[in-house]
């Protein structure tokens, strides 16, 4: 019961997250590219919660329970990537921006970036993980 109430609560969230990006989207008018990362951000961050929870379902429904000890493992796996990824995206957004282009990023590109890259770490490590095992 548990597995599937983590399920709907999952669905619920990413389903309130599109519809207030939908709104969002309606009342802004003009979109400047500036506007433009946060929502691909956003857009990735549901796509990739969509595909574990429909992996959570698809187990569900072949009677294997949602998240078994070897998704456990992969998840801290790529976790760990995943923060060592954002550490140095940190440092090295910043400064391969100050070697290329000979000046600073902003705060607010700094953290898309370490979002960014860190999230795509996460989500292929832990499809790597997922898929290979160890």
């Amino acid at each position: 019961m548990k597995e599937k109430l983590t399920i709907f609560v999952g669905v619920g969230i990413a389903a309130a997250v599109l519809v207030t990006l939908f709104f969002y989207i309606q009342n802004a008018g003009t979109l400047e590219l500036s506007e433009l990362f946060p929502m691909i951000i956003i857009l990735i961050i549901v796509a990739t919660s969509s595909y574990l929870i429909w992996d959570r379902v698809k187990n569900l429904r072949a009677g294997l329970p949602a998240h078994d000890e070897r998704l456990k493992i992969a998840g801290y796996k790529a976790g760990y990537y995943g923060f060592i990824a954002a550490i140095w995206s940190a440092v090295g957004s910043n400064m391969g921006n100050i070697i290329f282009f000979d000046e600073e990023l902003r705060g607010g590109l700094v953290v898309a970036a370490v979002v960014l890259i860190s999230g795509f770490v996460f989500m292929i490590s832990y499809l790597y993980f997922a898929r290979k095992g160890n």
